[in-house]
């Protein structure tokens, strides 16, 4: 896949397991300006769950959103995850132990932009726009280059949990920290 300064819409429409497909639906629109990868997520849920207010904190128990990404031959990889309040999480490491959490200085290198658009006792809809610069964080030395990613929708802590992926994920249990299914993607 192509990532480049035209955006592109991504479904999120890996339902996985046990996620129902009329409870929650997701997409994503990316691009690139330079070496900013943009993510615009839309997002459309029964329940809008925003309890998590601190940097780095528990934000996939929220309606959430995430972006794990890493450089084609790197063994560590960068996920970004996004509460529905506007926090968000940012670490990178080899695998699920032993994150290791950007500091103040590197989360400055990802903005992040929320709109809630409707939320009632039936339906809540809301954007998330995720700007990581890719450079800044070290994944990237410039345009061209070759990356793996994959995109999320999470609910941990919502009455009925979901789990939504771009590229699918072939594992018994709720796993995001995969990167063999990322999906490679080229930069250009």
């Amino acid at each position: 896949m192509i990532i480049s300064e035209k955006p592109v819409e991504l479904k999120l429409d890996n339902y996985l397991w046990g996620s129902r497909r009329e409870n929650v639906s997701a997409s994503a629109v990316v691009f690139h300006t330079g070496t900013v990868l943009h993510v615009n997520f839309s997002v459309s849920e029964s329940e809008l769950r925003r309890m998590v207010n601190e940097p780095n904190g528990m934000v996939w128990t929220d309606s959430c959103v995430e972006i794990f990404i890493k450089a084609e031959d790197s063994d560590e990889y960068t996920n970004i995850e996004c509460s529905a309040s506007g926090a968000f999480l940012a670490c990178h490491g080899p695998g699920r132990k032993d994150r290791i959490r950007y500091s103040a200085e590197e989360r400055s290198a990802v903005s992040t932009d929320v709109a809630i658009l409707e939320n009632n006792n039936k339906r809540s809809r809301w954007e998330m726009k995720i700007s990581v610069d890719l450079a800044r964080l070290g994944l990237i030395s410039g345009i061209p280059a070759d990356i793996a990613f994959n995109l999320y929708k999470c609910g941990d802590e919502l009455r009925e949990p979901h789990f939504l992926s771009f590229a699918p994920i072939s594992t018994q249990e709720p796993d995001f920290h995969r990167p063999e299914f990322f999906e490679h993607a080229t930069l250009a």
